[in-house]
């Protein structure tokens, strides 16, 4: 089933949020029209009312009388439009401006209601086929109630006008939601274009044109869509770096597979091509199974730096004393050097720990010590130290080598690097390739430095065993 895309998706939204924004406008309008005319309509009824309640009670206290008076008919005659009816205290229609329906219970419920309530109060009735809206005040002589004053008004106009401006806004309603569709269908192919132009361009990148320079264009719109142009450009040119490196690694791994393998080869062949004595097939073991190592190792280089650069959230740590590992890497490095007469020195704080592997990390620690021996000058030094810097664990391997040139130094952890003569304190194999995935491997840096001549220093930081897990 397919889903359904962006475009859709914003055009429905889109529509939406305009739909609702436009019926709380017209909702508002309408109601709040609704509200002037009846505020209006309340404010004449209530000045009219309070004003015939008034006249009355100063007239007498006898209602009958006081409702017979001229007073009052003069009063009725000044409010034209009005309906004007007054209840005794029995609920008796003592006087009205118009005829009343003596089968109408509109004003018997008035009546009633003044009772329970005893204040002015607003009501809306049918009396007959007219609406009213009544305004009814209880009429109060000497603490009892005596009866009521009800002033009506006909509301069938406020009705009328209120329903057509009802149906104008539902017809504008209407009419309006083909053009909000419309624009939202144009404003989603508008920001949606971008997307697709780039969905497009990614769809016909591939591993052979990767390094034809393949890129999205940008829409240049200084938003989030350039942004993500940006980033998928980004993301492309370091598959283009990664996808150059591995091609080129393949290719330097075959070469440091050939020579040996055509060495063996070769060695093999001559050797059969003839009968040899038992010394020149002896001879021919021999360089065969020195290049055989020679394989192996560049073979078994090969595991360890994929190992090394694997994802080290799959690594599943122990606990490491570090200070008991630099100890024994220090043990090991003054036997190494000894033919050489090269000092191994260093302090080494105690009960440091750490999470890793511990024979990966003695290993990498091994190819460092190895390096820095093999290419320090008789008599030099070696020096390896540990301590705490926060909350990391701080590493030092130092010699007093021939150094490496400074345009060497930024590539010497890259795989199968070629340095110049001066760098040949690290050689060209793979061993700090793997030395820096084994150190990124357990969340840690490391960082070289080096003057030619003066030796070189490499600084390792690990995270501490509360730091490693945060």
């Amino acid at each position: 089933m397919r889903k359904k895309g962006i475009r859709f998706q914003l055009i429905i939204w889109y529509s939406c949020a305009l739909f609702a924004a436009t019926i709380l406008v017209f909702a508002a309008f309408y109601f709040v029209t609704r509200q002037v005319l009846f505020t209006h309509t309340d404010q004449i009824l209530t000045s009219h009312g309070d004003k015939v309640a008034e006249v009355m009670l100063r007239q007498s206290t006898d209602m009958r009388q006081a409702m017979q008076k001229e007073a009052f008919i003069n009063e009725f005659n000044d409010l034209p439009g009005m309906f004007v009816v007054l209840i005794n205290n029995q609920g008796e229609v003592l006087n009205s401006s118009y005829t009343i329906n003596s089968g109408d219970q509109v004003f018997t419920r008035l009546y009633q209601e003044t009772l329970q309530l005893q204040k002015p109060f607003f009501r809306d009735e049918q009396v007959g086929s007219v609406a009213m809206r009544f305004y009814t005040v209880p009429l109060n002589i000497q603490n009892q109630f005596a009866g009521a004053v009800m002033i009506g008004h006909p509301i069938d106009v406020i009705q009328k006008s209120l329903n057509t401006l009802l149906l104008v806004l539902v017809v504008t309603f209407l009419v309006l939601s083909i053009p909000t569709v419309g624009g939202g269908y144009f404003l989603a192919n508008r920001a949606i274009r971008p997307i697709s132009t780039m969905s497009s361009q990614l769809r016909r990148i591939n591993s052979e044109n990767l390094n034809l320079d393949e890129q999205v264009s940008n829409p240049q719109t200084g938003d989030e869509i350039e942004e993500l142009a940006v980033t998928f450009n980004s993301l492309l040119e370091r598959l283009r770096l990664t996808f150059n490196r591995e091609r080129q690694f393949i290719g330097d791994v075959a070469h440091e597979l050939k020579t040996p393998l055509s060495t063996l080869h070769n060695d093999i062949e001559v050797a059969i091509s003839k009968e040899r004595t038992k010394e020149e097939y002896k001879g021919v073991l021999k360089e065969a199974f020195i290049d055989t190592n020679r394989v192996i190792s560049t073979l078994k280089n090969i595991l360890d730096l994929a190992w090394s650069e694997a994802d080290s959230g799959r690594m599943k740590p122990d606990e490491i004393n570090l200070s008991e590992l630099i100890e024994e890497l220090k043990d090991v490095a003054s036997k190494m050097a000894t033919s050489k007469h090269i000092t191994v020195e260093g302090v080494v704080e105690q009960n440091i720990t750490i999470l890793g592997k511990q024979d990966k990390l003695y290993r990498a620690m091994l190819n460092l010590i190895d390096n820095a021996i093999k290419y320090t000058p008789t008599p030099g030094k070696v020096t390896l130290s540990l301590h705490k810097k926060g909350s990391k664990a701080m590493i030092y391997v130092k010699d007093t080598g021939i150094g490496i040139a400074p345009v060497d130094l930024p590539h010497i952890f890259e795989r199968f690097y070629r340095g110049s003569k001066a760098d040949k304190v690290f050689g060209s194999g793979l061993g700090l390739a793997i030395v820096l995935g084994v150190i990124k491997a357990h969340r840690g840096t490391i960082e070289a430095n080096s003057k030619i001549g003066k030796g070189t220093t490499i600084t390792i930081a690990l995270p501490l065993v509360k730091a490693f897990s945060t």
